[in-house]
């Protein structure tokens, strides 16, 4: 496995987006299939992204839906 563009020794992104642009879709979503991290520093801005090209983000985005979900159907049943 090749390492991915700005990965550098430690498997740490130095400060600032080095990232190809053709990662980014719309400027806004990050999907690189090559890249370990699931958290990148968003293009601009503070805070961070997820990497969409990941199993893991899905799996995290599916978790907070499914606890929205959950959370929703318990308040519903505790106000019957």
């Amino acid at each position: 496995m090749t390492k991915p563009e700005g990965i550098h020794q430690g498997g740490f992104r130095p400060a600032g987006d080095r990232t190809a642009d053709h990662y980014w879709k719309a400027g806004l979503i990050y999907v690189n299939r090559d890249d370990p991290v699931l958290f990148i520093e968003k293009r601009s801005g503070l805070g961070y992204t997820l990497n969409f090209g990941r199993a893991g983000t899905w799996l995290i985005i599916a978790a907070l839906i499914l606890f929205s979900v959950v959370i929703r159907l318990v308040i519903a049943g505790v106000n019957r």
